[in-house]
């Protein structure tokens, strides 16, 4: 026989079992079974559901929202209580059937609705996520969540933060700001590597007032190996390509007083054409100083939300891989400039070594091009709010 669910209690939801007019045996069961009463209400998002008997003892329990997806669980060891694994969805409406056994020994089993609360507009953490989904990215790539709000409660939304990949690597999240969280393998992807993020913060509590409202996912795979090596000595710029190499450029970096800074860089993004001026590069806004420059750069492949760019560079070509003359930036001829413009993707490694200058200040503002492979493993991980490496999931 089935009975309906008509009552919630506590955190979750309490079994009212209200019995059907039947015979003597038929009521005297039921009865054995409705031992609560409550009032209808929205079930929390913040808590595990929990279905809860005040007698009678529950056989089994079945919650599955309106797409199909199960809401998994366990009975508790006094037999009279069933709690999600899980949080609820926010906002979804879930079936329930439970299936228990009265003082007698018999089974019955009940099913009733249950709906979530939503999580108000107000209150609901949003965010963004790279690089895009199914896209083809380097070695080097990062994964980066950019919250709309700050975070406060970054353990608990990191615990929520799931990476998979095939092969699976030792990697850690790291948190720039409270508004930013990074996750990088402790050495570069393999290439060919196929990598998932899966972000269940339905429910998870992100600040005061300050809620997750659903899931997130992406899929990414790691193409071939681009790794660019730039000698500030010898002015040259190898570009290497699965361990081999596939070209090596003359090129000139930045002049003395604004030297390029040593380090490993991260492809960030590109452009066909790129106005850059010194008013921007914050070295001066005035025409009339002879560091001042307005120019279009054409092929330009940003390395460094500073300003450092890899980008053809005409007026450069009597200097590349004789001197370093730039404001900054990795000079290459046109037809080499554009070569490695076609061939880079969001990821890929530079490397600069020889210059006169270091990175310390860029990591230390956490600048995207970088953060990520210019602080030593500990270090890195040392900025994840639970404190550990970790192992990726099966993809």
């Amino acid at each position: 026989m089935r009975r309906s669910i008509i009552a919630m209690l506590g955190l979750g939801v309490a079994l009212a079992l209200a019995a059907c007019a039947g015979d003597e045996s038929e009521v005297r069961h039921a009865r054995a079974l409705t031992q609560l009463a409550g009032t209808g209400a929205d079930v929390s998002y913040a808590e595990p559901l929990t279905l809860r008997m005040r007698a009678g003892q529950i056989e089994s329990a079945e919650v599955v929202s309106a797409d199909g997806e199960a809401l998994p669980g366990d009975i508790d060891d006094d037999g009279r209580t069933w709690t999600s694994t899980t949080r609820p969805e926010p906002g979804t409406n879930y079936d329930v059937m439970v299936t228990a056994s009265d003082s007698f020994g018999e089974s019955h089993v009940f099913d009733d609705e249950l709906t979530v609360a939503e999580v108000p507009d107000g209150d609901r953490l949003t965010l963004t996520m790279q690089p895009g989904n199914e896209s083809v990215v380097g070695v080097g790539a990062p994964i980066v969540v950019r919250f709309t709000q700050p975070v406060t409660e970054r353990e608990a939304v990191e615990r929520e933060m799931h990476v998979s990949s095939d092969p699976q690597v030792v990697g850690s999240w790291h948190w720039v700001s409270d508004t930013e969280a990074r996750f990088r393998p402790q050495e570069y992807w393999p290439a060919g590597t196929r990598v998932a993020l899966d972000l269940e913060l339905n429910g998870v509590q992100a600040g005061e007032e300050l809620w997750g409202g659903r899931s997130y996912h992406l899929e990414f795979e790691v193409g071939s190996e681009h790794i660019a090596e730039i000698d500030a000595n010898d002015y040259t710029m190898t570009v290497n390509v699965d361990g081999e190499t596939e070209h090596t450029w003359n090129t000139s970096l930045g002049a003395p007083e604004f030297a390029t800074r040593n380090g490993t860089y991260v492809v960030l993004e590109k452009f066909e054409e790129r106005n850059m001026t010194s008013c921007n590069a914050n070295i001066t806004c005035d025409p009339s100083d002879p560091h001042y420059y307005d120019v279009d750069a054409d092929w330009a492949v940003r390395l460094s939300y500073s300003g450092t760019f890899v980008h053809s560079a005409p007026w450069s070509e009597e200097s590349q891989g004789e001197d370093n003359v730039s404001h900054g930036c990795i000079n290459l001829n046109d037809a080499n400039g554009e070569t490695y413009f076609n061939m880079v993707r969001y990821g890929d490694i530079v490397t600069v070594e020889n210059s006169t200058r270091e990175a310390d200040d860029l990591v230390e503002r956490g600048d995207p091009g970088m953060v990520d492979w210019n602080q030593s493993w500990d270090e890195y991980v040392a900025g994840s709010a639970v404190g550990e490496a970790i192992t990726t999931g099966e993809f």
